[in-house]
């Protein structure tokens, strides 16, 4: 109850917040030409926000003052009732909660109810958080109020919060491009024995021209400051990145890394695996080759210790020792990663511990260093000569190295001495993680579809995990709807039913080996008179699978971000087979095509004659590269080369002769 009781409190800011009258407060709003346009441009208007990121060695705070009006319903609900997420050891302070009404400032502290609400709803699905939620709910607010809300957010260091005691990252971002203020002041204040980093990115000038970064160190008691007149945010949202100043601890990775690394090196190194782990290391001894016992034992952590995500706990970089996370068989992704390297340090394989961040992947080469900017914990292994990448907390992923789940990533920190951030080398697959093998059997006026298809790598895991979570009957029409896509059949007069269009259609595995992670799927099925009929009734038999054009590009417009490429290298092969002539001499029957691109390879190659035509197409990608916005038309352009006409197989039918017009009419064959 005391906790609950702890999360708000009713006070005056902080000695280094402002001291702000109702005079003060009644001066800082006033009307003017940018706020009445704001209005006739039907937007909400923000008159002022004063804004101040403080710390030091016991605290982190967040000091905000803000009036902004209510001149729209959808304001009105979030200016009414609001809810701020807190931390185990966060609070909040509000100084004041008011509106300004016809001219006249009324207090609404005494009008509004606070609620502190448990923020947890996910711990079944092993999401543990500790936070709670004020609710605050201010009567009777009205359309056309201006509102002034005056708070702190405090987080008081715990012994919990170590890493935050010694360590500050702070991300300012520019506003919202909905709201436009009248006066916008922002400081950060370093009352921090250490100093502060910080780095300005992604600004422009009038004419939106990218600024170069500006950099600089806030000395012990220095202030960061900034302050905007009649701002309204420019930002083109989707094709620029938020301007936002990154501040940070001042430490290199090297030195930041070696604060971390003993922590994870007592876990690893305090017991050997035996000691805990005694029916595992049996299981492990049983097998014969090392390759097995690899897979058997990144398996074994992956699918046998349940993966719990500690919000709380993510940050303190104190993992959980793996004999407790193998008794207990849970524990976050530093628990599973510590308890998957020591699996592998008992099979004398080689690997290390790395910070990751998904998400942020892009920015984690702007960013100033701070283990704040990841969120995450896999294990680098290196075995052979190769490099491979395993996150402990997947589930349900099988096969031998170099056979596994590729993961898409960047940038990384190992966790060893002297470490500072490594980037990726871009690769292609050794073997295709798809091969399409398709063939399209015309026979008097019936097609006979089969699709043969073998997954490898990631691919052969997502296959399996479809076969397993979806209803059969559900495969088999996601199934027909692709094949009436690639076979550009049109929509029936009377029905849209594909199962009543695909006849005795079925979809199934015919092949599953976990140990080489392969998979291989086929379908069934018939379909009557699958012609694609064109202008003057010329018919055609085409086989074009959408999903070999990476159309994405075409709507690719960032002026900031890298184009990320991350495909499966993909093989198809697409026969086509009927009773009736072939138009040989037709453009798009003949189409072919070969790109050797520094991104990627691409050909399509054919062999037609009077009754039959097949397609080879293989698409060889560089993965896990990074294209830079200067080259990405150019990329976009290769990739469209292959749109035209170039990603199946399309023939066109030869016009019946005379004798086959009269045997049309006789009803010869």
């Amino acid at each position: 109850m005391e906790e609950i009781e702890n999360k708000y409190s009713i006070e005056a800011p902080a000695a280094w917040a402002p001291q702000l009258s109702d005079e003060d407060i009644l001066e800082k709003i006033k009307e003017s030409d940018f706020s009445q346009q704001q209005y006739d441009d039907g937007k909400d208007f923000c008159y002022f926000l004063r804004k101040i990121e403080y710390t030091d060695d016991t605290q982190n705070a967040e000091y905000n003052c803000m009036a902004y009006s209510v001149q729209q319903p959808g304001t009105l609900e979030f200016a009414s009732v609001n809810e701020y997420v807190l931390y185990t050891s966060e609070r909040i302070v509000f100084h004041r909660i008011a509106v300004l009404r016809d001219g006249v400032l009324l207090d609404k502290l005494a009008d509004t109810k606070f609620k502190v609400l448990d923020n947890e709803n996910q711990s079944i699905d092993g999401v543990i958080n500790s936070s709670k939620k004020v609710n605050i709910t201010i009567k009777d607010v009205r359309l056309h109020d201006i509102l002034i809300v005056e708070d702190t957010r405090v987080l008081t260091f715990t012994e919990k919060d170590f890493l935050r005691k010694e360590l500050i990252k702070y991300m300012w971002f520019s506003p919202d491009v909905y709201w436009a203020y009248g006066s916008y002041e922002f400081d950060f204040v370093n009352q921090r024995t250490k100093p502060i980093s910080y780095k300005k990115m992604f600004f422009r000038d009038e004419e939106g021209n990218l600024q170069p970064d500006e950099t600089g160190t806030l000395a012990p008691g220095e202030c960061y400051s900034m302050k905007l007149e009649n701002f309204n945010n420019g930002v083109d949202v989707n094709r620029e990145v938020y301007p936002f100043i990154d501040f940070a601890t001042a430490h290199s990775y090297e030195e930041l890394v070696d604060f971390v690394h003993p922590y994870y090196q007592t876990a690893v190194s305090t017991k050997p695996l035996a000691e805990y782990a005694a029916d595992l290391v049996q299981k492990l001894d049983a097998l014969e080759e090392l390759e097995t016992k690899i897979a058997f034992g990144i398996e074994y952590v992956q699918n046998n210790v349940r993966y719990i995500y500690n919000e709380e706990e993510m940050h303190g970089h104190r993992p959980q020792d793996p004999w407790v996370t193998f008794e207990f068989k849970q524990g976050d992704c530093k628990a599973k990663t510590v308890l998957m390297k020591c699996v592998l340090d008992y099979l004398g394989v080689d690997s290390e511990i790395i910070l990751v961040n998904y998400n942020a992947d892009f920015y984690l080469n702007y960013y100033l260093p701070s283990l704040f900017n990841f969120n995450h914990v896999i294990l680098k292994i290196n075995h052979n000569g190769n490099s491979y990448f395993e996150d402990a907390t997947y589930r349900d992923e099988y096969g031998t190295l170099g056979n596994r789940s590729f993961i898409s990533f960047l940038n990384y920190l190992p966790i060893k001495p002297q470490a500072t951030l490594q980037q990726r080398e871009s690769f292609t697959y050794p073997d295709f993680a798809i091969y399409d093998d398709i063939l399209l059997d015309v026979k008097e006026n019936v097609g006979y579809i089969t699709v043969k298809t073998t997954y490898r790598y990631g691919r052969a895991n997502s296959t399996r995990r479809y076969f397993k979570n979806t209803n059969k009957k559900a495969i088999v029409d996601n199934m027909n709807n692709f094949a009436f896509a690639c076979l550009d059949m049109v929509e029936g007069e009377n029905s849209s039913d594909k199962r009543q269009l695909f006849k005795n259609a079925e979809m199934n595995i015919v092949e599953d080996d976990k140990v080489n992670n392969i998979v291989v799927t086929e379908y069934k099925a018939s379909v009557d008179s699958p012609y694609y009929v064109g202008t003057g009734g010329h018919k055609y038999l085409k086989f074009y699978d959408s999903n070999i054009v990476k159309q994405h590009l075409k709507d690719y417009v960032h002026k900031d971000i890298t184009h990320w490429q991350v495909f499966d290298s993909e093989k198809y092969r697409v026969t086509i087979r009927t009773d009736k002539p072939i138009k040989m001499d037709d453009e798009y029957t003949n189409k072919q095509l070969n790109l050797d691109y520094q991104h990627f390879k691409y050909s399509l190659k054919k062999k037609v004659d009077k009754y039959g035509a097949t397609a080879d197409i293989e698409f060889i990608p560089l993965c896990n590269v990074e294209v830079p916005v200067a080259e990405v038309a150019d990329l976009r352009e290769k990739y469209a080369a292959v749109g035209k006409s170039a990603y199946g197989l399309g023939v066109s039918m030869a016009k019946p002769g005379l004798w086959d017009s009269i045997k049309g009419i006789f009803g010869g064959k």
